[in-house]
């Protein structure tokens, strides 16, 4: 995850809660643990130094906030950056490794797929509890560049700012 320009990462995600089930597909450009886009047809999130902009395509909103403090993402689990990620030995299955981790903060276990001679990503699934499991697919991964984000005309767009 950590190359030098970036990666582009078309990821399917899908979401099961309390017998409800959601899915989403988007790409995701990201940078490095400070600088990232999440970009779906209906909206698209972005981080950058600590500053989260979320542009609402549907409704034409812009929102910024701020991040959380000691927030964990996703990011962090592919980045492997954060101790607050245990990580076991992994498993070769088939044409894989799992890789079994755990979020220690709030006791959420998970599995990682990769491709076992580059280590690329291929899933992810965290049983957050009994009753919601997210699985993010990896569709493709390709070595990114800043400049190819798609440009999104906001002029007319309306600016919610949260940030104190």
């Amino acid at each position: 995850m950590n190359e030098k320009d970036g990666r582009i990462l078309n990821i399917h995600i899908s979401q099961e809660q309390l017998g409800e089930h959601f899915n989403s597909n988007g790409i995701l450009y990201y940078f490095e643990n400070k600088e990232y886009v999440f970009d779906t047809y209906r909206e698209r999130i972005a981080y950058k130094d600590g500053t989260i902009t979320t542009i609402n395509k549907a409704t034409k909103q812009i929102i910024y906030d701020m991040d959380v403090a000691n927030n964990l993402t996703v990011l962090d689990i592919l980045s492997g950056k954060d101790d607050r990620v245990i990580v076991a030995d992994p498993i070769l299955e088939k044409d894989s490794f799992r890789i079994p981790f755990i979020l220690s903060e709030w006791d959420i276990k998970g599995d990682i797929w990769t491709v076992p001679t580059t280590g690329k990503p291929k899933k992810i699934i965290l049983n957050i509890s009994v009753d919601e499991i997210i699985t993010l697919k990896i569709i493709t991964a390709e070595i990114a560049s800043k400049n190819i984000i798609p440009q999104i005309d906001t002029i007319e767009y309306e600016i919610i700012d949260l940030r104190e």
